[in-house]
């Protein structure tokens, strides 16, 4: 009786978030949804640059993204670092990109067409290398226009290399939006970041534009080319695989594995199966027989939630 009373209770507790009221959230779920959606496409096209550039397979993601004040985000960075101003004409305030300089004179090196240098090198750039490392930040800011087109327009007039962070001179103190980018070189992983100010993202929630999410023509369409986008649609083809269960083993494990023994795995029986559409997580369900075929119900359709959205 005592222990059930103890779970009663337990059951009561509720979940108790910390919030800081000298950084205030600034931007609701739907905004912060529509920013990893448009940041996972970003990450995707700078595989393609920095694929092309080091001359091997690159997969770049993205890791979080955060709020910080301006001036926090200046204090975090190390000294000397690869950073680049990005100026944009339609607003003030400048977009700041941070690179580690052991991986861009890594880049450097690959773009001579040598094997690359030690990633955890620190130096300054000299002033050769600089300028192959700006004709690659201009196929980054190509990447950075076209990631946003969908939800607003805007150019990137200029970029201003800066090796130490103390010489930034701040134009404000708003807060401003750290997206940090993870790149897997295979053996070894580096990060880059960027940093939005507040007056961009501010111009693009007075338009609505991030809360509703990208740009639509669909009024535009006519009804005979809508119906043909719908019938195009309607047969495209996905893959849904349900996953029974996960378990790791080790190689001496699986050679030592025989016909007739049984592997363990983590699945519990009583618990849905993870249903993935494309290799995402998308659905749980339970497994069972429809007309002699096996088959998969439907329990619930899964949403992503991410710890920093706003609630």
């Amino acid at each position: 009786m005592e222990s059930k009373r103890r779970e009663q209770k337990l059951g009561k507790v509720k979940y108790v978030e910390s919030y800081d009221f000298r950084h205030p959230k600034l931007f609701s779920k739907e905004i912060m949804r529509n920013l990893r959606s448009l940041h996972d496409m970003f990450a995707r096209s700078l595989s393609r640059v920095f694929s092309s550039a080091l001359r091997h397979k690159v997969d770049v993601s993205l890791q979080k993204i955060d709020q910080l004040s301006t001036s926090e985000f200046i204090n975090r960075i190390k000294s000397p670092s690869v950073i680049y101003l990005l100026s944009i004409e339609e607003f003030s305030g400048n977009v700041i990109m941070v690179m580690p300089p052991g991986f861009c004179i890594h880049l450097v090196e690959r773009q001579s067409g040598g094997y690359g240098g030690d990633l955890t090198e620190v130096r300054t750039m000299t002033t050769i290398e600089e300028k192959i490392i700006s004709r690659i930040v201009r196929g980054i800011n190509r990447e950075i226009i076209i990631a946003w087109e969908p939800y607003m327009d805007f150019n990137i007039s200029s970029s201003t290399y800066e090796s130490k962070p103390e010489n930034i001179h701040l134009a404000s103190v708003d807060p401003t939006i750290v997206v940090e980018l993870l790149i897997d070189l295979g053996d070894k992983q580096v990060s880059i970041q960027i940093s939005y100010p507040y007056s961009m993202l501010k111009q693009a929630m007075n338009n609505s534009v991030l809360k509703k999410g990208k740009k639509t023509e669909t009024e535009d369409l006519s009804e005979e080319a809508f119906e043909s986008y719908k019938r195009t649609l309607s047969d495209a083809s996905v893959h849904i695989r349900p996953l029974l269960g996960t378990t790791k083993l080790s190689i001496k494990n699986i050679l030592d594995l025989e016909e007739g023994d049984v592997i363990p795995l983590k699945q519990r029986t009583d618990h849905p199966l993870e249903v993935k559409v494309n290799n995402v997580h998308k659905m749980s369900g339970y497994p069972g027989v429809v007309r002699g075929r096996r088959a998969v119900k439907i329990f619930e359709m899964v949403e992503e939630i991410n710890e920093q959205e706003v609630i």
